[in-house]
């Protein structure tokens, strides 16, 4: 005998060997799992709207992007669950244009959408912008932003 032990380790099989089946506990993490990834995609699902005042187009960006306490970026309405009317409304801009994206679509543009974050408007949010700013990076978001008629001008 050499005088050294190894112990054995056995790792429970997630599935019955006969009937493929998740067994005990296995099934309710399981089960669990595949709530959380049904509620993700709902989620997913619902889409979450930036509304901006004026017209978003790369100069208008850029020139708004500042260092504040909520990041290096510029500010947005946004908030789960309202429509783009009412995101308008609680923005109170007197442009007669709004700009109009989602969450979803920013995504994909290198940015951080913030919310809640301190600011004008019931529902204050901020664009987080990479500093310095990549190369093209505020030709890339306004191009994710459709313009609208403001159908909530304030005077």
């Amino acid at each position: 005998m050499s005088g050294i032990f190894t112990p054995a380790i056995s790792i429970p099989k997630l599935t019955c060997p006969t009937t493929g089946q998740a067994r005990g506990f296995e099934r309710v993490i399981l089960g669990l799992a595949g709530i959380h990834a049904r509620d993700a995609a709902e989620t997913a699902a619902q889409l979450q709207y930036v509304v901006r005042a004026g017209i978003a187009t790369p100069l208008q960006l850029r020139a708004g992007t500042r260092f504040t306490v909520n990041g290096f970026g510029f500010s947005i309405q946004t908030a789960p669950g309202i429509s783009v009317d009412e995101l308008a409304r609680g923005g109170q801009f007197p442009n007669r244009q709004i700009s109009v994206t989602t969450v979803q679509e920013l995504r994909g543009a290198v940015v951080t959408v913030n919310f809640p974050t301190p600011g004008a408007g019931a529902n204050h949010g901020t664009i987080i912008v990479p500093s310095p700013p990549p190369p093209r990076i505020f030709e890339k978001i306004a191009s994710l932003f459709a313009q609208q008629p403001n159908p909530f001008p304030v005077p």
